[in-house]
């Protein structure tokens, strides 16, 4: 198990690191920061970004007043959403993939930065970038259930997994 303190230390890293990309698995969605670092998994070599954050629990992406997108738009058709819609199905059917368009054009745009992460008592976490926008995660302490991961992808970084109020490392 580690700390409060371990975890905010670790992600002091995301400060000053570019917000590169954001995007889903299903209904898992993930977060890139930093630039490419190789990596070799079980398809070979390949560029990664440095930093990510994975969230199973309720999120939303805003700028001022407005919500870019939330962790309820994984489960909303989309435009391109087929008669038998259905969560985590394939990608461009939910809201969530046509409101990330938006985003990832931000995001070229802008090249947002990171400028200040905070992380409350019961792993509340808050990422404020140069742009306005901010990420809000809401971890919702379910048994057996991840709410959000941070992860380095480059040279054996820890990985932070936040579950049911508390956090480990793998």
């Amino acid at each position: 198990m580690s700390s409060l303190g371990e975890v905010r230390a670790a992600l002091g890293e995301l400060e000053g690191r570019p917000f590169t990309a954001i995007g889903r698995a299903a209904t898992l969605v993930w977060l890139t920061f930093g630039g490419e670092v190789p990596w070799v998994n079980g398809r070979g070599d390949e560029m990664v970004r440095e930093l990510a954050v994975h969230l199973q629990c309720r999120w939303r992406l805003v700028r001022g007043a407005a919500v870019l997108v939330e962790e309820g738009d994984l489960y909303v058709p989309g435009a391109c959403a087929p008669a038998e819609f259905a969560a985590g199905n394939e990608i461009g059917t939910a809201r969530f993939d046509d409101r990330v368009e938006g985003v990832t054009r931000l995001l070229a745009a802008e090249a947002p930065v990171v400028d200040a992460v905070s992380i409350g008592d019961e792993f509340d976490l808050r990422l404020t970038l140069s742009s306005g926008m901010t990420l809000e995660v809401f971890p919702a302490g379910r048994e057996g259930r991840e709410d959000w991961r941070f992860l380095g992808s480059g040279g054996g970084g820890q990985h932070y997994v936040v579950e049911n109020g508390s956090v480990f490392t793998v």
